[in-house]
């Protein structure tokens, strides 16, 4: 490398001065590449918008659906619930348990009375038939008479 000029480490290389044109080239060039940022930028945020509409719009229609089915929800316990104070009301309170119980306890004493008064007859019957019966053998042994009447 005997025919290159060595120049001093870290000073760099040497080049011709820029002339007025390629400053104006520059210039030139740094406006256009400021309107291209200005530009992408400006077409960036109007996407970004319009997605955010779009999502919004979205977000607005599901909750709209969901709206509507807690509301049709609501319709349907809310008939429930009429249904279950319907059969509330018919559902006996305590006064009408406690004349149910009273009449019940009635019941079952003139029940008892009844059966007492059944079993006193049932013996008056068994009494009277074993007496019928002690006459229809006397009768018989003693002559022998029928006093049942003849047919006509």
């Amino acid at each position: 490398m005997a025919g290159v000029p060595s120049r001093p480490p870290g000073r760099p290389a040497r080049h011709d001065q820029p002339t007025r044109d390629d400053l104006r080239s520059l210039r030139r060039w740094v406006i256009v590449a400021g309107v291209w940022a200005v530009a992408a930028t400006a077409i960036a945020l109007i996407a970004l918008l319009d997605t955010s509409d779009r999502d919004a719009q979205r977000k607005a229609d599901d909750a709209g659906g969901r709206l509507t089915r807690a509301e049709r929800k609501l319709d349907g316990l809310k008939t429930r619930l009429d249904g279950l104070k319907a059969e509330l009301d018919a559902v006996p309170r305590s006064t009408d348990v406690s004349k149910l119980e009273g009449r019940l306890s009635e019941a079952e004493s003139d029940a008892a009375t009844a059966a007492k008064d059944a079993k006193s007859a049932k013996d008056k019957l068994t009494d009277l038939e074993d007496r019928v019966g002690a006459l229809e053998d006397s009768a018989s042994s003693a002559g022998g008479t029928d006093t049942t009447p003849a047919p006509p």
